[in-house]
């Protein structure tokens, strides 16, 4: 097949960002691959960039040339925001190309993609009143709040973008089933989990936990350092950045920790070693989280995972796989974080089992075959489709 995938890098890094990169590498094993890559963290924020989200002439000109170029059997989108705006699937169509689109947030509904604000679920948009995502703090600026709900008012209700996508895939059971409450029909959603490649032989455990991800509000990272107090002060690693690192990093010295690392963001090369020095991750967010690679990645290496039991993580964590433990809940997760640091042998068990799931549902050949599927549905369901006029 010939498969253009379309994704805006974000500004910070993250596991997002990681997946699309091994997902094109994974599919040009079979396929011939075209990324067209965007990257956030060039834009500048203001009038224009704001403008570009709602139409962008610019943009549309390039990725229909790209589209009328490489001639492609589908058109797979990740991010498209800001970068690409509408215009990602508004070419497709004009080209009659079958569009998939992944849903890695929930952005079709709210405009910061989390359904979290001002430190508590949200789900004021999702009918539609946008003006809320104005009124409240869902983006650190007014101008960036301004443009996200303007441009995603009018994606949905103006130029009806949800109408191009043939196909919405989900990494999660979870997000699915939110998919289709929000109106998708059930045949036009697919469930295909992010992937990863285990190392060949999990390396030995180490002695020390990890936090792997954004330092934002809604990872729940306060959280964590306060279970870290009460556990005692573990070992432990804590490895990314975000809007937070400063005050998370005051928070940990004003709790006498003296055992926890802020070792910063680092490359995607360097994640495998980060995860071998520990024991277990931990993943305590206070949001629905999807599917975070993260947590498959230490899988992979026999990790087992301290999780909120929130979003799609049960779905990972589950039987045995790690612990569960109620969301923002300090003390459930210093037992979860003390049995692991107190017992690897028990670490072991688990992560045998975290590890035994990620080779049966999350390795690279599953993964391939089931994106692979997903093209095949949505080439029928764009055969079926009666022809729709460009906007």
């Amino acid at each position: 097949m010939r498969i253009v995938v379309a994704h805006s890098f974000y500004r910070i890094p993250g596991g997002e960002d990681r997946y699309v990169r091994q997902q094109v590498e994974l599919l040009s094993r079979d396929h011939t691959v075209r990324l067209e890559e965007r990257v956030n963290a060039a834009l500048r924020e203001g009038p224009a960039t704001a403008a570009g989200m709602v139409r962008h002439p610019h943009e549309r000109t390039r990725i229909r040339q790209a589209i009328r170029e490489f001639q492609p059997d589908v058109v797979h989108i990740h991010n498209p925001y800001p970068s690409f705006g509408p215009e990602a699937h508004l070419a497709a169509n004009a080209a009659g190309v079958p569009l998939v689109m992944t849903a890695h947030n929930f952005r079709l509904r709210c405009p910061n993609g989390l359904t979290f604000t001002e430190g508590a679920t949200c789900t004021r948009c999702v009918r539609g009143r946008y003006d809320h995502a104005v009124r409240h703090a869902c983006f650190p600026t007014l101008s960036q709040r301004t443009a996200y709900a303007a441009a995603l008012w009018i994606h949905r209700f103006v130029l009806r973008l949800e109408e191009h996508v043939d196909l919405y895939v989900a990494p999660s059971g979870f997000v699915r089933r939110r998919l289709v409450e929000w109106g998708i029909p059930v045949e036009r959603t697919m469930v295909v989990r992010n992937f990863t490649v285990p190392p060949a032989v999990a390396p030995p455990l180490g002695d020390r936990g990890l936090y792997l991800g954004r330092l934002s509000a809604e990872k729940g990272v306060s959280t964590l350092l306060e279970a870290l107090r009460l556990a005692g002060d573990p070992p432990f690693d804590i490895v990314g950045g975000g809007p937070q690192e400063v005050q998370l990093r005051s928070e940990a010295a004003s709790l006498g920790l003296r055992r926890v690392r802020f070792v910063g963001p680092i490359a995607a090369a360097e994640v495998p070693g980060a995860i071998a020095d520990a024991r277990y991750l931990v993943v305590p967010s206070v949001w629905d989280e999807n599917a975070p690679l993260a947590a498959l990645e230490a899988m992979g290496a026999g990790r087992p995972v301290v999780a909120s039991d929130a979003g799609g993580l049960p779905e990972l964590v589950a039987d045995g796989r790690g612990v569960l433990v109620p969301p923002g809940s300090a003390a459930a997760l210093a037992d979860a974080v003390e049995a692991y640091a107190d017992d690897v042998a028990a670490a072991a068990v688990d992560g045998r089992r975290a590890r035994d799931f990620v080779v049966a549902e999350s390795s690279s050949g599953t993964h391939l075959a089931r994106l692979e599927a997903a093209y095949a549905v949505a080439i029928e369901l764009r055969r079926r489709r009666p022809p729709r006029g460009p906007r």
